[in-house]
């Protein structure tokens, strides 16, 4: 076993945090094996103004929710026709006639609830002012035939409302807005309980703010509505991973894995689970297959190189050290195992070498607590 190498700065995978995806992007529902979308839609970028507007909607949305009791869509009053109105107008603005604008479910809701008021008291003004009437009704009905599409009135009040509160907390996230997107979230659940979708959305956004027992819940919830849902398992593996209950979060990937979520986040994320458990057998299978899906992934390189250090397989490890450096000739940290292993296999001169090179580059990189480490082995090997 190669002690000194647990002294040398850990090497943390590159990044691999929980997306919350827009409600385009989560698969079918009707399909039994769902899997997360490899590629993200891109939101449009927008001004901190322009998120800051969309959470006083929000609030102001969310005010209007609760004014009965069941927390669903009411009628609209005089004056919340006039800020419906207004606000359609900047929506209609902002959507145009995309149907696959982010605020468009917004829009859509928004263009009901005027909807719905109209209905009810436009025809009392027809009864006073007909021609008038008539004409701004028919010039209202063609606009609203042009702007929303038919299938959006086959949709319950609640469930335009539900879609709306969605797409407002996925962009909230994704503008940095975490607890305004919980908030969100919350009423889509509120308004559809069965919202498979909206439980894992907010069990991401929890988990990205600390709150493990409800993000735990959430995920569990989204496995009872929707148990094939591979994404799901992954995610609440990563969950238990960081509670250290590593058994259980294998079991969650392993069943990931098994429903199609053959990814690279899920091998490494189960290999990293297995090296906490002490089976490095098991966890150098695991990297073996992140190479076949990704043969640059250097890092994963160097941590097969000190796997296999530990279980003494001197030459695979070399080799995996020799195949990072030749696809970054740069990377300090494989010089630095490569120099630990070596000077452990008693080629000093060569470890001296390796280690010269990582300090250089560590210099270069400004990585102090390599170059400290990389100094104190060539300290040792100086005495």
């Amino acid at each position: 076993m190669l002690t000194d190498i647990q002294i040398l700065p850990k090497v943390p995978l590159p990044p691999i945090s929980l997306e919350v995806p827009s409600m385009s992007q989560l698969p079918d529902n009707s399909k039994s094996l769902q899997t997360r979308t490899s590629e993200p839609t891109v939101l449009p970028s927008y001004l901190e103004s322009d998120y800051h507007w969309l959470v006083e909607v929000l609030d102001a949305l969310i005010e209007f929710m609760h004014r009965n009791e069941n927390h669903d869509v009411s009628e609209l009053t005089e004056n919340d026709y006039d800020w419906a109105h207004e606000l359609l107008i900047e929506l209609v603005d902002a959507v145009g006639e995309s149907d696959t604008h982010p605020l468009r479910p917004l829009m859509e809701l928004v263009w009901q609830l005027i909807a719905n008021y109209e209905d009810k008291y436009v025809p009392e003004l027809t009864e006073l002012f007909p021609d008038l009437a008539e004409e701004e009704i028919v010039d209202t009905s063609a606009s609203r035939n042009k702007q929303i599409n038919a299938n959006t009135f086959k949709l319950s009040d609640n469930e335009l409302a539900a879609h709306a509160f969605f797409s407002i907390g996925s962009l909230l996230y994704h503008g940095n807005r975490t607890e305004k997107a919980v908030s969100a979230y919350n009423m889509t659940i509120t308004l559809k309980p069965d919202s498979w979708e909206a439980f894992y959305n907010r069990g991401i956004v929890r988990h990205n703010l600390g709150q493990y027992a409800e993000a735990m819940t959430d995920f569990n919830q989204v496995i009872e509505l929707n148990h094939n849902f591979a994404s799901t398992y992954h995610n609440r593996g990563i969950l238990k991973s960081e509670l250290k209950d590593y058994e259980r979060a294998i079991a969650d990937y392993d069943k990931a894995i098994a429903l199609g979520f053959n990814s690279v986040e899920a091998y490494c994320h189960r290999a990293f689970a297995k090296t906490a458990l002490d089976k490095y057998d098991a966890a150098v299978s695991d990297y073996n297959q992140v190479i076949e899906l990704k043969p640059d992934f250097i890092e994963v390189y160097n941590i097969l190189g000190i796997l296999r250090s530990e279980l003494g397989q001197y030459d695979k490890a070399l080799a995996n050290y020799a195949e990072a450096i030749r696809i970054k000739p740069d990377y300090a940290e494989a010089y630095a195992y490569r120099g630990v292993l070596k000077a452990h296999l008693g080629r000093i001169d060569e470890a001296r070498s390796d280690f010269q090179k990582a300090l250089r580059l560590a210099e270069r990189h400004s990585n102090n607590n390599l170059k400290a480490f990389v100094k104190e082995r060539l300290q040792e090997l100086n005495n």
